[in-house]
């Protein structure tokens, strides 16, 4: 009991000091929507200025040396935000996110510069005075590391709750458009969270320092790794919540190694140094899927998106650049030359899993170089202790790392941007601490490595140490294969359903697309070539070693991938030179950088994103287009659709019931007991005022929202319990009152992706061969009846509002469902287009047999439309007819002339202004 109890201890200072740290990335989290990677950096400057420039070089009091060290750190903080965030305002959250990693490697390179990388030990300057308490031994100042902790966790939780700053960054988390509308100014509360985000950055790193002493990389990796998981168990929000998350990794980690001996004799396994690490973690990682949430909230908003490249491959220009390449490698480089050659075609294929996962897919990993990892010690295993030939053991290794993949996938599943990122990340270190390190996986001894020998192809020597230049050919045609099949995907149905979920989950679902399958292949293909390029960097030599795929160099990949243009396949070719020993190292050895290296790498970082967000690959691609036309190196230009003769074809009939619904948004009945049917070959409105639960009603039924009680059917088969993904694909369709449309690809693809056919086979088959594929005739009949024809190679921004709206009707109907659900489908449209929208809704009935739920403002459309008409106030059905009965009911005319209950909250907006005069009118005969 005492030794738990002195691990325990020890476990509450050392979490204190990861919530110091996480408190103050939570404030600037809540202030500017970022987390900042160069957290700990922060803390790293503010402990070297105190300690060796302040104290020791200038000899200041240790309190004007603290007040110093942490005015440091929040003048470079200050910086950063105005000189770097506030011109990426509208940039894509991953741009920005990345732009973090420039101040990280800004910081740590210039505090190499001034002090050197060696550890340095601190004099403690608090009391620091050891005594017994109950046979435990106390520190006294871990004792002050803690109280400092809970004093400024209190002191930002009663800012935030408690003053008007802090509620305007409180709010400005929330909905940062509604407070500008308050007079208060996003950039002012981002200046002071940052400023205040640093200082509490600062007072964490003085007192930690005497703790662990003075190390560029135990603050930039280990401290800040650990404070983002402790801000992610308290969801980058809550200062109460994040302290607890910092005391869960610190008191983990100390337990875990107390119990270390025990836990390697249970498993068999030896030599588990990082478990300690790893375990709390993998807690971290349970809570986060047990309450995420499987699809966003209908409040959420899409952010801005890097640019999609197109996938068309230009085979001239491919041959062009390789023969340039190849020219270069077998008559001009050296061996060192050769080297940095295939370093840098190694780690493109990386960035190409990125391009997939989170270009393609919207999907933030930051572990791919562990995966890359795994690939290496798969196939290396496979050599070693297998005896496989390598031509075997290498698709066996990118093979045996997709299952892995899917395993960083789960928590996509259920969490998404910054929780996903944080959470890759700590898996990927958690595999590093245990996997990487561990004597029973890579060989014994560690230092040893995986000795796989002399790397050999078809008989063919081509090891890196001897042949250089022939490991190089090598790795050129892998990337070159890979880009293939990247360019493939992206040009492919199945490219065009990841880039729907990147997009927006919630259409994407509301077209049968599964959210969950398209995450977990874009993982396993992301997967295949992280392992594929682990692969080319661990046989590049005759043992494997593992320094190469640490978390650090994921984040770097990803970095990589936004430089190059993080939707382009071209962008992992300029990627390439930036990999640490490429050929950018070669180039920067030429004009003698030296150790100005990493301070130059973060410059150019911040040089590229702010003067092209889309990276250098978007670029190319419009800029040098009209110079390789003249050239005639460019590739064919897309071939314009031409639309096959087509007939309208009824749907499958089928009646829709919904019974007793009710949903309850805690204490709040949003709906209460509604039921009705729709018919095939019937259009069935539902009105009522705003705030009624319309919108709720077609969540609950299309799969968006679980309902409280009630049951719904569709000819006849109950769906209760089917995901939104399973009713669209038995034909219960939607549109978006938000439109909710697929921004970044052209009209046409948001038609192909609401007509899918493709089967499972085409998830592998789009690899190696997209095919072209034509539109099913109930997508052609759509297009032409909505008279979208003109307009398919257009993006939809581009369209008019009118326009666009009927894109989102055009793309529910593609499929030709049997049920047809349209959420404010005339909203925005003058009285001509709400008439002709008014037709084609009734001619989609009549003609293709399809039931139709209206729901809709425009009551003259609604009367002059439907055949039945369901009103709804307040929850509750109040009225059910003919448009006729539906006029004279005076439950109606109480409803939109104000008849609402005693003590009910009235949406008196422009809407149901427009409402009410509408039915007046009506009603009066006009």
């Amino acid at each position: 009991m005492t030794s738990f109890l002195q691990f325990a201890l020890i476990g509450l200072g050392l979490g204190s000091a990861y919530a110091l740290f996480a408190q103050g990335a939570v404030l600037i989290y809540r202030g500017s929507g970022i987390v900042n990677f160069g957290h700990g950096a922060l803390g790293m400057l503010t402990s070297y200025v105190t300690f060796l420039t302040c104290q020791v070089r200038a000899g200041y009091s240790i309190g004007v040396s603290i007040v110093l060290g942490i005015l440091a750190a929040v003048v470079a903080s200050l910086a950063f935000q105005f000189l770097i965030l506030r011109r990426l305002t509208n940039a894509a959250p991953i741009t920005r996110l990345i732009s973090t990693l420039g101040l990280l490697a800004v910081l740590q390179a210039g505090v190499e510069l001034k002090y050197g990388s060696s550890n340095q030990p601190i004099e403690p300057f608090l009391p620091h005075d050891t005594f017994n308490w109950g046979g435990v031994r106390v520190q006294e100042q871990v004792l002050y590391v803690v109280g400092v902790t809970f004093v400024v966790t209190f002191l930002l939780w009663a800012l935030t709750r408690y003053t008007r700053i802090g509620l305007a960054i409180t709010a400005s988390a929330q909905n940062e458009r509604a407070v500008q509308t308050l007079g208060w100014s996003p950039n002012r509360l981002a200046v002071f969270t940052w400023g205040v985000g640093a200082a509490v950055a600062g007072i964490a790193g003085v007192l930690v320092a005497p703790l662990t002493g003075l190390s560029t990389v135990g603050f930039t990796l280990v401290v800040t790794i650990a404070a983002l998981a402790a801000a992610l168990l308290g969801g980058f929000r809550s200062f109460p919540l994040t302290l607890a998350g910092g005391l869960v990794v610190g008191m983990g980690e100390s337990l875990v190694t107390l119990y270390k001996s025990d836990i390697e004799r249970i498993t068999h396994q030896q030599s588990l140094s990082g478990l300690n690490r790893a375990v709390p973690f993998l807690i971290i990682l349970i809570v986060l899927v047990v309450r995420g949430r499987g699809l966003p909230l209908r409040s959420h908003l899409s952010d801005r998106l890097p640019r999609l490249g197109t996938g068309r491959i230009n085979p001239q220009g491919i041959v062009v650049a390789a023969g340039i390449l190849l020219l270069l490698l077998f008559t001009v480089f050296n061996g060192r030359w050769a080297a940095a050659t295939y370093i840098s075609m190694s780690s493109a294929v990386v960035v190409l899993s990125v391009v997939v996962l989170t270009g393609y897919a919207g999907q933030v990993s930051l572990a791919q170089w562990t995966l890359s990892g795994v690939g290496a010690l798969a196939a290396g295993s496979l050599i070693l202790r297998a005896g496989w030939p390598m031509e075997l053991a290498i698709p066996a290794g990118i093979l045996i790392t997709v299952p892995v993949g899917l395993i960083f996938a789960l928590p996509a599943l259920r969490t998404r941007g910054v929780n996903l990122a944080v959470v890759t990340l700590g898996l990927g270190f958690a595999v590093q601490q245990v996997v990487f390190v561990n004597g029973n996986w890579i060989g014994v001894p560690l230092d040893a490595g995986t000795k796989i020998g002399s790397a050999k192809l078809f008989g063919v020597k081509v090891d890196a140490a001897t042949h250089p230049h022939r490991w190089a050919l090598v790795s050129l045609i892998a990337f070159v294969l890979a880009g293939l099949v990247v360019a493939n995907l992206r040009r492919s149905r199945t490219g065009l359903r990841l880039i729907a979920v990147r997009t927006n989950e919630r259409a994407a679902a509301s077209l049968g697309i599964s959210v969950f399958s398209v995450k977990l292949y874009a993982f396993g293909v992301a997967a295949a070539l992280a392992g594929l390029g682990g692969i080319l960097v661990g046989f590049s030599a005759s043992v494997i070693t593992y320094e190469s795929f640490g978390v650090f160099d994921s984040i770097n990949a990803v970095g990589g991938a936004v430089i190059g243009g993080l939707g382009f396949v071209l962008g992992a070719a300029f990627a390439a030179p930036n990999a640490i020993g490429g050929l950018g190292t070669r180039i920067q050895d030429l004009i003698h950088i030296g150790a100005w290296d990493k301070m130059l790498g973060g410059a150019i970082l911040f040089l590229i994103i702010l003067t092209n967000q889309d990276g250098s690959g978007a670029v190319a691609s419009e800029k040098m287009r009209p110079l390789l036309k003249k050239l005639r190196l460019a590739g064919k230009d897309a071939p314009k659709t031409i639309l096959p003769e087509a007939v309208v074809e009824r749907v499958a009939a089928a009646a829709f019931s919904v019974n007793n619904l009710t949903v309850r948004f805690g204490a709040v009945t949003a709906v209460n007991d509604v039921s009705f049917t729709v018919n095939p070959g019937e259009v069935v409105g539902l009105i009522g005022p705003n705030g009624a639960g319309k919108t709720t009603v077609i969540d609950a039924v299309t799969g968006f929202v679980k309902p409280t009680t009630g049951s719904m059917s569709l000819d006849g088969q109950s769906l209760d319990g089917w995901s939104a993904t399973k009713r669209a694909k038995h034909g219960l369709r939607r549109s978006f009152q938000s439109l909710e449309l697929f921004e970044d690809v052209s009209v046409e693809d948001n038609i192909r992706a609401g007509a899918d056919t493709s089967s499972k086979l085409s998830w592998l088959s789009d690899l190696l061969w997209p095919g072209q594929h034509s539109l099913t005739s109930t997508a052609v009949t759509a297009i032409r009846e909505f008279d979208l024809e003109p307009l398919l190679h257009q993006l939809p921004g581009e369209l008019p509002y009118g326009r666009r709206r009927l894109v989102g009707i055009a793309r529910a109907v593609a499929c030709g469902p049997s049920i047809l659900m349209l959420d404010e489908p005339a909203a925005g449209l003058d009285d001509a287009e709400s008439r002709e929208l008014g037709a084609l809704i009734a001619r989609l009935a009549k003609e293709r047999g399809m039931g139709v739920l209206l729901v809709e403002h425009d009551v003259g459309l609604v009367m002059s439309t439907c055949d039945r008409i369901v009103v709804i106030e307040f929850g509750r059905v109040i009225a059910t007819g003919t448009p006729e009965e539906i006029r004279n009911d005076p439950a109606v005319l109480a409803a939109y002339l104000g008849g609402a209950p005693e003590g009910a909250v009235v949406d008196d907006d422009h809407n149901r202004v427009e409402a009410l005069v509408q039915i007046d009118e009506l009603v009066s005969g006009s």
